[in-house]
């Protein structure tokens, strides 16, 4: 035992005062009237009562009051090594054995040693002892449940693999700790074999092992290990005889101490070798090389390769040369209008779509006497410019193409294009407000909206200046979204959702005849942030990165983004098939799951439902690049970081404890307040034992405080 404040035992001295008490003689003075003493000889008086204890009960309350005062003040602990002892009791364990499988363990012969480091664990198990075996990488599997037979235990070692996980310890020392807890056998322990990755453990994640249980930590790293990887690659794009040339820029990182000189770098696409380029890569340095321009039909699997080195799994970096493909807009004017030029009603639309960038949108317009029910297929989007009514097989194919995912931008003015209500309409039209007088301006956006978030900041923009002398009173129903209102609070945008689709409808005209908001700058960015929004587009992804979720929008989107589905529509590509790297099948959509992890390095295919003789489409997946660093924690640092306390090495060996500090560790066993209350109980039981003494001598407290 040890005491945080020992200087506080200079109170013990306050120990002898009550003996001291105990040993004044007090008597009681009678006072006698008395003639002078002056011929009486003095004699000194001499009382063997101050040399005599008369009440030892008392005394010894009062001691051991003092004493457990002084003991709680200095605030006393045990050591950890008393504590060690003390909890080092005999019986069963339970252990459970965390071998780390996640894509650094690839590296060199570590799988082959932390195999056998397992094994070791259940060789050493006797009795009653019972393990579990958990495998974990960035998510945690209990491969084995708890059991004694070794033979089962090391049958789950055998069978397990290195996967492309990245490393994360908080889930695996979690379940951990839940199992442990739940385990009724007298000493727990937790094996962890691993190579100590730095970049797999947040020290804000909180583990915290049953009382008792240790923590044994064992490391199977290599010591200098060095490792080179592709971290990255990027595209420039250029159009070139009406193709698009990509220039592929790949990232070298070189995470070792030797400088790597004329170290060769390749570009494949569809396992053929485009080129091969020599780069110098710096000790802990990176480097890019760049690849000269390819040009491609569609989508292709690619990929850069790097070296050799250890750890094979990050010199190739997997990704999907594409096209970029623009969204396919039809814009739909009245008959006997332009189509092309100054006069066409849809000039300003148009103009907006050809310079659009992130996406490029192809627009065709067609006057709506041409609309049928094939000028859908294939669009992102369909924007109805000021229209007329469509026929009756146009209108339907439009709810239908809606319905299933498609976006519809509805301008409406002079026309409208449905007579009566419509599912596609969103509220009640009325008449036309004509602000010649008076112009109007815009009273309300909703920030909140993709479409107007950028213009939450004035620098990005304001409608302040856009001026309109024109426009329909809409009443919307209760679900639509008002996403604009005029300075008079009548709708100027507002958004239905039907089926799959937006709609959007926008009460005055797309061209200059009813408002000048098409010849203000910001036109050009809001008309594609519309069609984009509409089309729910999102950029299409080169790769993936393993642990992602994929799920049946993501090549349904691509499809359309594509063009010329051939009618395949959302609804009808409702299912996919996936098919791993490794070949593993799995069904996503309807009738499957909702989603699949993709846990495999390299190329995942979908081939959706109905898609026919089409070309499957492809996703690559990498490992996570933190993988490729290799720095680690030691094993002493590691579990004094989630633990506080080290058991021993591989080799069996005991550990050093990390040192706490002696506060901490009284801070945890807090002994001073019992050893307060145990001074308090003494206290309150020489007051009542006092108090009696007192009326049994009918003398006051004092006198009983003498030991009379």
């Amino acid at each position: 035992m040890s005491f945080l404040a020992p200087l506080f035992f200079v109170g013990l001295a306050a120990v002898g005062v009550p003996i001291l008490v105990h040993l004044i003689q007090r008597e009681r003075k009678d006072v006698i009237e008395f003639p002078s003493l002056m011929f009486i000889r003095q004699i000194p008086f001499q009382s063997v009562e101050r040399r005599r204890l008369h009440n030892w009960p008392l005394l010894l309350l009062r001691l051991a009051a003092m004493t457990l005062l002084v003991i709680a003040f200095s605030r006393p602990f045990f050591t950890r090594e008393t504590v060690s002892a003390a909890g080092a009791t005999g019986g069963a364990r339970e252990v459970v054995i965390l071998l780390d499988r996640s894509a650094s363990m690839g590296y060199g012969d570590h799988w082959a040693r932390a195999q056998e480091e397992a094994r070791q664990v259940v060789r050493s198990l006797s009795g009653d002892d019972q393990a579990t075996l958990v495998l974990f990488g960035a998510g945690v599997e209990e491969a084995i449940r708890a059991t004694a037979n070794q033979g089962v235990l090391e049958a789950g070692i055998d069978a397990a693999e290195v996967t492309a996980d990245s490393t994360r310890y908080g889930p695996a020392l979690r379940l951990a700790q839940s199992i442990l807890s739940r385990s009724q056998l007298p000493r727990k322990q937790a094996v962890l074999i691993t190579d100590f990755q730095r970049s797999g453990w947040e020290r804000r994640e909180e583990v915290s092992l049953p009382e008792g249980a240790e923590l044994v930590p064992i490391s199977v790293a290599s010591p200098d290990m060095a490792n080179l990887s592709v971290s990255t690659v990027t595209f420039q794009r250029t159009p070139f005889s009406g193709q698009e040339r990509i220039a592929v820029t790949a990232g070298v990182t070189n995470r070792g101490t030797r400088d790597l000189t004329k170290l060769p770098v390749r570009l494949e696409v569809d396992g053929r070798v485009i080129d091969t380029r020599t780069v110098d890569v710096g000790a802990h340095a990176s480097a890019s090389v760049t690849f000269p321009p390819v040009t491609v039909d569609g989508p292709r699997k690619a990929a850069v390769v790097a070296g050799e080195d250890e750890l094979p799994v990050d010199n190739t970096f997997d990704f999907i040369l594409a096209p970029s493909r623009p969204l396919s807009v039809l814009i739909v004017q009245p008959d006997g209008v332009s189509t092309s030029g100054a006069s066409s009603p849809s000039v300003y639309l148009s103009s907006a779509f050809d310079i659009a960038v992130e996406p490029r949108i192809a627009a065709e317009v067609m006057p709506v006497s041409r609309v049928t029910r094939e000028s859908f297929e294939g669009r992102a989007v369909v924007v109805l410019n000021d229209v007329p009514p469509l026929g009756t097989t146009a209108d339907e194919a439009l709810r239908r193409f809606v319905d299933q995912g498609g976006g519809l931008l509805v301008a409406v003015a002079e026309r409208q294009p449905w007579t009566g209500e419509s599912p596609l309409l969103p509220g009640r039209l009325g008449s036309m407000i004509d602000r010649r007088t008076s112009l109007g301006t815009l009273g309300f956006l909703d920030f909140s909206h993709p479409v107007f978030e950028p213009f939450k900041d004035p620098r990005n923009g304001t409608f302040a200046n856009v001026r309109f002398h024109r426009y329909r009173r809409l009443e919307p129903a209760a679900d639509d979204r008002v996403l604009a209102r005029f300075d008079d609070g009548a709708v100027a945008m507002v958004e239905r959702r039907v089926g799959s689709g937006r709609v959007i409808l926008w009460t005055t005209t797309l061209d200059r005849g009813w408002n000048d908001f098409p010849a203000r700058n910001l036109f050009p960015v809001v008309a594609p942030a519309v069609v984009s929004y509409l089309a729910q587009y999102e950029p299409p992804e080169a790769w993936y990165t393993v642990g992602r979720t994929l799920d049946i929008s993501v090549p349904v989107a691509a499809l359309v983004r594509e063009g010329g589905a051939g009618g395949l529509s959302a609804a009808a590509a409702a299912r996919g098939v996936v098919l791993s790297p490794s070949g593993r099948q799995s069904t996503i959509g309807e009738g499957g799951a909702a989603a699949v992890t993709l846990s495999e390095q390299g190329f995942y295919s979908v081939r959706l439902q109905g898609g026919g003789d089409r070309r499957p489409f492809e996703i690559a997946v990498n490992v996570d690049p933190a993988e490729s660093d290799l720095s680690g924690l030691a094993p002493a640092e590691f579990v004094n970081t989630a633990t506080g306390a080290v058991a021993m090495t591989a080799s069996g060996q005991s550990l050093e404890r990390p040192e706490l500090t002696p506060a901490d560790i009284e801070k945890k066993q807090g002994l001073w307040w019992f050893l307060f209350l145990a001074a308090v109980v003494a206290l309150v039981g020489e007051a009542v034992l006092s108090n009696r003494q007192s009326q049994r001598s009918g003398a006051g407290p004092g006198l009983a405080a003498a030991g009379r």
